[in-house]
């Protein structure tokens, strides 16, 4: 076999060792320059998961099911609960309203020195028309008002028993309305004898009528101003 000679443009054995040797050189000599990496410290660590997108993909994930739907949960209670205690107020004015409407039915015989039967029955039986859309109203607001207990011992809460005394000031006022048209009825002034069995000589129709109307503008103006206003505090700001 004839031995090939280079050629003009190739290199021979000992430039292509040399060359080698030489970029070996190089390539220690660029190890050698290169500046040591340092060990990340625990923070530059942590910065880098954070920055790393799949587990910026997995938090964003865990975040939308655990903890909005607990916000959510949280948000459509206190929506349902703030609905609860606005038509709670609702029906509280419509309960308090009643004591006016009493009050309306006996003006009209306000200036009246007494009644005779028909006028009596006819005026108690729209009194009592009212009285039962009262206990409905009341009822409602009752069993309304426990959405106002936030505290967790599940005792009355200010507003239940701002309710209680209020409903206990109606009464008052309801009955001193009805002793009154009992009073107007029984007691004679024109007539010779009394229709009722007995009858109070010192009744006095107008002074008797002006103190219902004491009576029922104290308890249906600032009473029930008082638990309005308790109410609507508390819509405002359950928690406190």
């Amino acid at each position: 076999m004839t031995e090939q000679k280079p050629t003009e443009n190739s290199l021979s054995e000992n430039e292509r060792v040399r060359i080698r040797a030489e970029m070996r050189y190089a390539m220690l000599a660029a190890q050698e320059a290169r500046p040591t990496e340092k060990p990340k410290h625990a923070f530059d660590k942590a910065l880098g998961y954070l920055s790393n997108g799949f587990f910026l993909l997995l938090l964003g994930s865990i975040i939308t099911s655990a903890l909005v739907p607990h916000f959510q949960r949280d948000y459509e209670q206190r929506a349902r609960q703030s609905a609860l205690m606005q038509e709670c107020l609702s029906q509280f004015l419509v309960y308090s309203n009643s004591i006016w409407q009493e009050y309306y039915t006996i003006l009209p015989v306000a200036l009246e020195a007494e009644l005779n039967k028909e006028e009596y029955v006819r005026l108690m039986n729209n009194i009592s028309q009212i009285k039962l859309k009262r206990y409905d109203a009341y009822a409602k607001v009752h069993a309304l008002a426990i959405v106002f207990r936030i505290s967790k011992d599940d005792r009355e809460s200010p507003v239940e028993q701002a309710l209680y005394n209020y409903a206990v000031s109606v009464n008052t006022a309801s009955q001193a309305i009805d002793k009154w048209l009992g009073d107007l009825y029984c007691t004679p002034m024109k007539r010779t004898k009394s229709p009722c069995a007995t009858f109070d000589p010192a009744f006095n129709a107008y002074a008797g009528y002006k103190r219902i109307k004491q009576l029922v503008l104290e308890v249906g103006n600032e009473r029930a101003q008082q638990v309005t206003e308790l109410m609507v505090k508390k819509i405002k700001s359950p928690d406190q």
